[in-house]
């Protein structure tokens, strides 16, 4: 095992790989660039301690942040070793401070429960309605604020005095409650060791006698906490270095997650705190074609907080980058959407993402995603109109249109709370049992009459309040008039305010917002046939009954920090414009702005082999077009280095083109594509020119839109094909033209022959392979 170890490192490791891997003492920070191999750096560095350093296993510890990563780097390491070989510490920071608890019963630690997030804030909310403050605080905002004061406790507290003094209150009493219960927190799990090494000398002289070898993963995601506990493993109490080799692995570049406590100044600390230290920068990438990588070095370089690196790779090409202006967002969607129905035949659907900064984004994306057919999953998200406030709003406007729809009546009978709680919901739905031909607006006056003697005040008021909600509203209305009324009479913005943490609720509010600009753009299509409420409905209900069949290779969707560790053949990242990316909320401060830069980078290096960069000159937002400027960071991206276009201003033809150089196939000849007006038609900005909606044919649509169920068949594998049958081929027919195959199903009466779904100008057609030929 000895020998095939050392031939991997030999043969497998690049030169800065190897120096990390088998540098055997003194503390050194490897700067290891997206995609170069980090993980195979660790494993085989642990490995190589053990079997050619004859290190004990227990002498070494690596610490990394998710069990996923953990386990991932111990099947690594088991793979390098003898069978049945012991193996050393690899986890969390958690799990490595519970053991240390749990093995060491003289400080009375052995016998304690951990609280998970869940049991957190059911405790702090039992202390909040204790406090009686329900109405100045959420606990989970309380919560937060309380575990990064633990974590980061330099960092000021933010909030009003007032607001900072109460979370006090509410901390101290939450740890004198945990004491009483013999409970701890993830956070003290850390915090206890840190006090033990702080306080007992012979503790902490154990600890540095036994641990020889630290390593670290992802340093520049933790936090001050972590640092201080690293660096009392690490020194003894005369602050001298007690470890034969210290290895800290970590990218400034892709620190993202300074919300979560995170500190970037980490990585420069770190040079300090252990000198002298080596630096070992890794900068052979693994993963992107060189020009990918090129521009994710020119953005990044903008950035102060970092050691300089600059990304490379053998991997050569050209045209795999485009930048794209778009007209609008519905423009940016239908522009994705064509880009992943004319992939090249050696990608996948799974294998490629569309990243956007927030998920209120999805909207737009989603409704010309269903519209061309193409499947799609939101990861780590939900789908736009399955999010609870959407669903919440869209039952208000059922009951608008429809009194009669129980399912909608008793979602929102106390949404937003006013009093109308189980049991008066248990009485309605009895009363209506026995008088089903009553719409909501009688059974609710009809239990007012006969149950005026047993209602309480709280239900009469709630109950008068409910039917006032819908006063002079009626199903001709148009829906976005509708909607913000409806959100305006319930006080649906300050409801999302007071019930859940600031982050969550702004990210609530944005969804709500774009919901009423989906009205809006509806209300505004003079193609529609029913621009009214009752359209709106069911427009909404048919997108929603094209997504019941879901295929397992799906576009992926999320935002760029979920993208973090992930890679895709293909990325397209959306919304490069102020506001949005930088975020609204970043735009203050510089180490604001090099955040939300870093999260920019991460997407790009998510980019195996094509990268596409979208934004919009205007967005619907609020219901009005919106003048949007370009993100600061399109300024920084050569626009020699990528194909650039700006779709708003340029003929279908020129922007067809060119999405097909940047996937390297060669442009459609025929008219399957639906083309819009010439240059000098689409130069006009003016904010009364109707919305370009998705129901309207655009540039990037291979039809108009059309009512079309989500099917499995169609959605299958490339590889289903044999021959030259395979999905994405254009092919001829006599009488329809050129299209796209979709699908590809044998002929089980003919070998040989096979039933080719494929999309033409003028639909989707199935159709023998014998009339038609591939092109």
């Amino acid at each position: 095992m000895q020998t095939s170890l050392r031939n991997f490192i030999e043969d497998r490791l690049n030169e800065p790989q190897r120096h990390a891997a088998t540098k055997s003492s003194g503390a050194m920070l490897v700067v290891a660039g997206a995609g170069s191999g980090k993980t195979r750096v660790i494993t085989t560095r642990i490995a190589n301690l053990i079997t050619t350093e004859d290190v004990h296993p227990g002498n070494i510890v690596a610490l990394t942040f998710t069990n996923k990563a953990a386990n991932e780097m111990k099947e690594r390491v088991a793979g390098y070793l003898e069978a049945g070989a012991e193996l050393p510490f690899v986890g969390t920071f958690h799990s490595y401070c519970l053991r240390l608890l749990r093995s060491n019963p003289a400080f009375g630690f052995e016998k304690f429960s951990i609280l998970d997030g869940e049991d957190q804030l059911s405790l702090v909310k039992k202390i909040i309605k204790r406090f009686a403050v329900e109405r100045h605080i959420k606990p989970s905002q309380a919560l937060y604020a309380i575990s990064s004061a633990r974590n980061n406790p330099n960092r000021k507290p933010a909030g009003m005095p007032s607001q900072v003094k109460l979370i006090q209150e509410i901390g101290m009493a939450y740890e004198e409650d945990k004491t009483r219960s013999h409970s701890f927190d993830f956070d003290d799990l850390i915090q206890k060791v840190l006090e033990m090494l702080q306080s007992n000398e012979s503790f902490r002289e154990e600890l540095n006698n036994n641990v020889k070898h630290l390593l670290v993963d992802e340093y520049q995601d933790t936090n001050s906490v972590q640092h201080e506990l690293l660096k009392l493993i690490a020194t003894n109490s005369k602050n001298k270095t007690t470890f034969d080799s210290l290895c800290a692995v970590g990218d400034e570049d892709q620190s993202i997650y300074s919300w979560r406590g995170a500190e970037v100044a980490n990585m420069k600390q770190f040079k300090k705190d252990f000198k002298p230290v080596e630096v070992i920068k890794i900068e052979q990438n693994y993963r992107s074609v060189q020009p990918i990588l090129h521009i994710a070095n020119e953005v990044i370089q903008h950035n102060s907080q970092r050691n300089d690196k600059e990304l490379w790779s053998e991997r050569k090409a050209k045209n795999r980058v485009i930048r794209i202006s778009c007209r609008s967002g519905y423009q940016e969607a239908d522009i994705a959407a064509k880009i992943f129905q004319s992939l090249p035949k050696n990608t996948e659907f799974n294998q490629c993402a569309f990243l956007y900064r927030t998920h209120h984004q999805s909207r737009a994306l989603e409704e010309a995603l269903i519209e061309a057919a193409i499947p799609y999953r939101i990861v780590g998200g939900i789908r736009f109109y399955e999010r609870k406030e959407i669903k919440d709003l869209l039952a208000y406007l059922r009951l608008i249109m429809n009194p009669f729809d129980r399912v909608s009546f008793f979602r929102v009978l106390n949404c937003p709370t006013r009093g109308l709680g189980a049991k008066f919901e248990a009485l309605v739905g009895s009363l209506w049992q026995q008088e089903p031909l009553l719409d909501f607006h009688q059974i609710l006056k009809k239990v007012r009459e006969e149950y005026s003697d047993t209602l309480s005040v709280k239900h009469i008021s709630g109950l008068r309040e409910f039917l006032e909600t819908f006063e002079e509203l009626n199903s001709s209305m148009q829906p976005d008039k509708a909607l913000n009324e409806i959100i305006h009479r319930i006080g649906y913005r300050g409801y999302l305010k007071d019930s859940y943490e600031e982050r969550e609720a702004r990210t609530k509010r944005e969804n709500i917002d774009e919901l009423v600009s989906s009205a809006a753009a509806f209300a505004s299509d003079k193609k529609k046939e029913n621009i009214s409420l009752e359209g709106f409905l069911h427009d909404v209900a048919l997108m929603q009954e094209k997504l019941k069949d879901e295929s397992d290779n799906c576009v992926q969707l999320m935002t760029l920090h979920s993208a973090k560790g992930l890679e895709f053949d293909l990325v397209i990242i959306g919304g490069l414009e102020e506001g949005l990316l930088p975020s609204s909320m970043s735009l203050n401060e510089r180490a604001e702005i090099e955040e939300e830069r870093r999260l920019f980078y991460v997407g790009i290096t998510r980019a195996r082999e094509r990268l596409a960069i979208l934004s919009a000159q205007n967005r619907m937002t609020y219901g009005q077009m919106n003048d949007q400027s370009p993100s600061r960071f399109l300024h920084e991206v050569p626009r020699k280095s990528c194909i650039d276009i700006n779709a708003a201003e340029s003929y279908p033809s020129e922007v067809n083109s060119a999405i097909y150089e940047f996937l390297g196939r060669t442009p459609e000849k025929s008219g399957i594509m639906t083309f819009g007006a010439p240059p000098s038609a689409v130069k006009s900005r003016n904010k009364n020119d109707r919305p370009f909606t998705p129901s309207q044919p655009t540039t990037f649509q291979q039809h108009p839109r059309k009512e079309k169920a989500f099917r499995k068949t169609p959605i299958t594998s490339k590889s289903a094909g044999t021959g030259q049958w395979r999905i994405h081929r254009p092919v001829l027919h006599e009488k329809f033209g050129t299209g796209v195959i979709r699908a590809i199903e044998r002929n089980a009466d003919s070998p040989g022959e096979f039933y080719i779904t494929a999309l033409f100008k003028i639909g989707e057609k199935k159709i023998l392979s014998t009339f038609l030929k591939v092109i």
